[in-house]
Parts: structure tokens; C-alpha cells; sequence
């Protein structure tokens, strides 16, 4: 049985089918803890949604429950706003460390 090459330099088609990574299933507690620790410093939300590998729905939807219970803060600064922790935020995370 031949395989099929279709573009010079490559071998056969079974060489460039790579398997896709499972995608880690992470808690609720885990994405609240990325998202503080993210936030320990003024952030733009940009920043918080890599640092926490978060996509923008995810980030939304926890965001405004941190923001609602008094655990981040708002600034604006210009055009950009930025998030940080309040000092309830911060004994949260202290809480959900693991040390």
C-alpha cells in the first residue's frame, strides 16, 4: 500500500497529523486564585486573561462576580481601565494559596 505524498519534502500525510493536547479541566477555585494572582499589581484586563490563560467569556463571567463582592477594584486611567485587588481580595487570596 502507497501513501500518497503531497508536497515536496514531506513524507506522507500520517506525518503531519499531530495529536492535539487534552485541555487541562481547572476548578472554579483554581481560575478565581490565577485571576487574584494576576491582579496583585494594577492590571489591564488583557494581561489578567494570558497571565490566567483565560478566554474572554470566562474572564468576563468572573470578573464582574470578584468586582460584585468587593474583591477587585477599578481604575481608570485614560482610555484603559485597570483591575487590582481590594483588601478583601487579597485575604481571599492569601486563603486560596497553597503554602
Amino acid at each position: 500500500m502507497a501513501t500518497a505524498s503531497f508536497a515536496p519534502g514531506f513524507g506522507s500525510f500520517d506525518i503531519l497529523i499531530h495529536h492535539r493536547r487534552r485541555r487541562e479541566v481547572r476548578s472554579q477555585e483554581v481560575i478565581v486564585l490565577a485571576i487574584l494572582e494576576a491582579c496583585r499589581t494594577p492590571t489591564v484586563q488583557h494581561w489578567i486573561m494570558v497571565k490566567a490563560r483565560l478566554g474572554y467569556d470566562t474572564f468576563r463571567k468572573h470578573m464582574s462576580q470578584l468586582i460584585s463582592l468587593g474583591m477587585m477594584n477599578t481604575l481608570t486611567e485614560g482610555n484603559k481601565t485597570l483591575y487590582s485587588l481590594s483588601e478583601k481580595g487579597l485575604s481571599l487570596l492569601q486563603q486560596l494559596s497553597p503554602e
